[in-house]
């Protein structure tokens, strides 16, 4: 299998905003992932890319050539499926090195809640890869600093070391393998990337893009030189559209089964490579607000658009319409998977409250609340007798903007001015996440749907997929299981069951996801189906009597893609919803089995979406009140990787190693700045500072050339060296600086030990004490005795 790698290198210092600053430190910062490592964002990688390649193709019309248009290689704008979709997908660029760094700076920054302490803060990647710089205004008619302009931006180094740039890597998946037409247009556009992110007019943001291909050895080959030729290479022609495929021959039919209940469930698990956006209707205009979950509805489209894809089928076999029209296939909600083993958590009930003033939790259908509650803050767990185990899903925040009609403003105008873009902002659930759902129905249908999604592995999920976002690992956790084995209660794993059927005259019904149902018009009403319940369980709707409810509304909407029209906006009742009724009389034998089938069919519409779960009488003898919530945060501690540390790393640790020692070298030019006597005068503090900007040798000779009384004065300045923090010999400022240029391992060996063995302990510490020359240390030694100098200076002066 062959990939593709957009290569970015930096030639210049560059900004890639993250939209924000971070207060008191910089105005403008840079876009870093959770472990500090810096990234540049996919969607703006697209956007660059095709601005690039819409100049080629301008440059081409000029020739008079008809290029690929755009629109065919990088997509239309907003999310389109099937043929119309983006031929490409382009993710976050991240370091080249980022993939060996990632779980050593893990290891290092877990962060010990026992002991507080952590080995590696987020800072100190950050400050190893950037520099901070200050820009202001200024009058022209007086040529000063206009007041309140000062602003600080935060900037990717060019270089990682002298002799190396800093090299981005960002992964470029295709729809289907690219023919050499599409490749040539992809490097040419890259070619012609040459700047990005901000003051990019100032100086900022010079870089060099190439299109790198790797084979299954991993070995690497650039596009670039191919388009080295004596002709301009040809991107002109036909461009097949990136879904399309052979005509069907014939329509293909499986055995039909019979419709009705489900009795089987195929489980399966999303694992987040990139942020996942899964927009919720009721959004800002300029933020979109992420879910907590992944709709079955999402799974049902990537199934279906998958199993078109193969050869010979069409939407007109009875097997597609048996499996994704009928409803017999229903793809449940996925829900966070607990952190701790493989289960699929469920929504909270509504009715699972926390005192304000204790923390304690009450379930209202248990215990009546006598003091102040509140809604928990997570809105998903795990929920046994007695136990409530929580976890939240995290979220992030990204921002982005539409850059104006006219090319040459190059950014986003404001609302204010027409067709000048926007800006906005994205929320999305975190990458690293893991995510559980299931498919209920029969086994033949399962397994039939296991069969055709078998070389399913990688999906997009969720808005702007084809940069960025989206991108999803995708298996199944085995193979179908009686949905009697596996109740949905209990995360589809073998347990204690719930007598359902004995209900007494008490029903409570939990719902699992959201619940569509239309009042007797026929409009979309968010209100019980209390006269489908009263039909399943055999009983007049005068019999159900609702005595509590405790219940959150909100809209669902979606998208039909293969129609390019959004869908209904339709009011439902909310996950974790929960009904009690009272029945006037006691079930029949008929009535108790129908509460059985209730848990297992469902209440409501578009139950193929996964709508209209719900749990019966699970609720109520929990005894959830009065315990304390336990959160599902992973406590494990990360493992130290068993590879070697990789050199990048070695750098990034050896610059972390030093400016620790220049910190602390600092403090203790203060302490001895404190416990000194005779300090000399001002005149010979200057010539010491002169002595710094020379080489150790020749500094040592002109101090051993000083007359006399300069010497005494040196030799006259005594340091008290019974301070518990000063361990070196040396007592009085002459014999210090000779020290400092003789022999500069004498103070710096051992801070630069005591910090990289607190970073790798004292088996792996040395690798980063032998990158320290004497070199390294002569300068730290200058560090020091230049801001002891200053002491001086204004302890004279004090």
């Amino acid at each position: 299998m062959t990939n593709y790698v957009l290569e970015v290198t930096l030639q210049s210092p560059l900004t890639s905003a993250a939209g924000e600053g971070r207060v008191g430190l910089v105005d403008r910062d840079v876009t870093f992932d959770d472990l500090g490592l810096p990234i540049l964002p996919g969607r703006r990688l697209k956007g660059l890319w095709r601005e690039a390649y819409r100049d080629i193709t301008e440059a081409w019309q000029q020739c008079r050539e008809s290029p690929l248009p755009v629109e065919q290689v990088f997509g239309e704008s907003g999310q389109r499926s099937g043929h119309r979709d983006t031929s490409i997908y382009i993710a976050n660029a991240e370091l080249e090195e980022a993939p060996t760094l990632k779980a050593w700076l893990k290891f290092l920054q877990y962060r010990n809640e026992t002991t507080k302490t952590q080995k590696l803060h987020f800072d100190d990647v950050v400050q190893h890869y950037t520099g901070v710089r200050a820009q202001t205004a200024i009058d022209r008619w007086t040529g000063s600093a206009k007041e309140d302009t000062l602003r600080l931006t935060r900037t990717l180094k060019a270089k990682k070391t002298s002799e190396e740039n800093l090299v981005f890597w960002a992964r470029v998946h295709f729809v289907k393998p690219p023919d050499k037409l599409l490749q040539d247009a992809l490097a040419l556009g890259a070619v012609a990337l040459q700047y990005m992110g901000t003051s990019r007019t100032r100086g900022l943001g010079k870089v060099s893009c190439r299109l790198l291909t790797f084979d299954a050895s991993g070995a690497s080959r650039d596009l670039t030189p191919d388009l080295n030729q004596p002709t301009l290479p040809s991107i002109t022609g036909s461009f097949p559209s990136p879904g399309s495929r052979s005509a069907s021959s014939s329509a293909m039919a499986i055995p039909r089964s019979t419709l009705g209940t489900p009795t089987h469930v195929l489980r399966y698990r999303l694992q987040l490579t990139s942020p996942v956006v899964v927009p919720v209707t009721d959004s800002d205009p300029n933020t979109v607000v992420t879910r907590q979950d992944i709709p079955g509805s999402y799974i049902l489209g990537v199934a279906a658009w998958h199993y078109l894809r193969k050869a010979n089928h069409t939407p007109a076999d009875e097997a597609f319409r048996h499996a994704f029209l009928d409803g017999n296939l229903r793809f449940l909600t996925a829900f966070a998977e607990a952190c701790d083993t493989l289960q699929r958590l469920i929504p909270i009930p509504h009715s699972v409250r926390q005192f304000k003033n204790t923390g304690e939790l009450i379930d209202l259908v248990e215990v009546p609340a006598e003091e102040p509650t509140k809604r928990l803050d997570a809105q998903s767990a795990r929920i046994n007798p007695e136990s409530l185990e929580t976890q939240s899903v995290k979220i992030e925040l990204n921002y982005h903007h539409t850059r104006a009609n006219d090319r040459r403003k190059g950014r986003a105008l404001g609302a204010a001015v027409p067709d000048g873009g926007a800006f906005f902002k994205y929320q999305a659930i975190q990458r690293g996440q893991s995510f559980q759902g299931a498919i209920l129905g029969s086994e033949t249908d399962l397994q039939n749907l296991q069969t055709w999604l078998q070389d399913l592995n990688m999906i997009r999920l969720g808005r702007s997929r084809s940069a960025q976002y989206g991108e999803v690992e995708f298996t199944f956790a085995g193979g179908p299981e009686a949905l009697d084995n596996c109740p949905e209660w209990n995360g589809f794993l073998p347990q204690q069951v719930a007598d359902t059927a004995n209900a007494g005259r008490s029903l409570i019904i939990t719902a699992l996801s959201p619940l569509l149902t239309v009042n007797d018009a026929g409009h979309p009403e968010p209100r019980f189906p209390k006269r489908e319940l009263a039909a399943m369980l055999g009983v007049d709707t005068l019999e159900l009597v609702l005595s509590a409810s405790y219940t959150r509304t909100e809209v669902i909407g979606g998208y039909h893609a293969h129609l390019s029209l959004p869908r209904q906006q339709w009011p439902t009742i909310g996950p974790g919803s929960v009904f009690v009724f009272e029945l006037k009389r006691d079930l029949d034998e008929a009535g108790k089995e129908a509460l059985v089938k209730l848990e297992k069919d469902g209440l409501g519409l578009r139950k193929g979406e996964g709508y209209g779960r719900i749990a019966v009488n699970r609720q109520g003898t929990l005894g959830l009140s009065h315990t304390d919530e336990i959160p599902l945060d992973d406590p494990t501690v990360p493992y130290k990787p068993d590879s070697e540390i990789p050199e990048p790393l070695i750098g990034l640790l050896g610059g972390v190693v030093e400016k620790r020692c220049l910190a602390e070298i600092q403090e203790l030019a203060l302490v001895v700045a404190r416990n000194v006597e005779n300090i000399p005068s001002n005149s010979l503090l200057g010539r010491l500072r002169f002595f710094l900007q020379e080489e150790p040798i020749r500094a040592v000779e002109d101090l051993n050339n000083l007359r006399n009384p300069a010497k005494e004065g040196l030799t006259n300045c005594r340091i008290n060296t019974r301070e518990g923090r000063i361990s070196w010999s040396p007592n009085t400022l002459y014999a210090l600086f000779e020290t400092a240029w003789r022999e500069p391992g004498t103070l710096m060996d051992e801070l630069i030990q005591k910090h990289a063995e607190e970073l790798l302990g004292p088996d792996t510490g040395q690798a980063l004490v032998d990158q320290f020359g004497a070199e390294d240390q002569t300068e730290m030694w200058k560090v020091f005795l230049n801001h002891l100098l200053t002491l001086f200076y204004r302890k004279q002066r004090s």
